[in-house]
């Protein structure tokens, strides 16, 4: 979703227009799925070929997940004022 809104900061109330992204939580999740993707494969040929193939697949749902949460601290929004960072209401997404 992407757009602007209007958000009041939760610690001091100020208000303040946001553009709302997924660019982190994408980012984030596709280079995470990529890495564990790699690094799954890596650890997965010590065991044999069949375990290259077993070894990325977690490696990918692991890789996408942390990935995908660490992008997503990225896209919070921040107030301007005091400089909180707060995750978007529900009602918003």
């Amino acid at each position: 979703m992407e757009g602007l809104v209007y958000l009041n900061c939760s610690a001091c109330r100020f208000g303040f227009i946001h553009a709302v992204e997924d660019s982190g939580k994408s980012i984030g999740g596709f280079g995470g799925a990529a890495a564990g993707a790699v690094i799954g494969v890596k650890v997965g040929f010590i065991i044999g070929p069949i375990g290259a193939l077993a070894g990325s697949v977690p490696g990918v749902v692991l890789g996408w997940t942390f990935g995908k949460n660490l992008g997503n601290q990225f896209d919070r929004p921040t107030c301007p004022k005091c400089g909180t960072r707060f995750y978007l209401p529900e009602n918003i997404r």
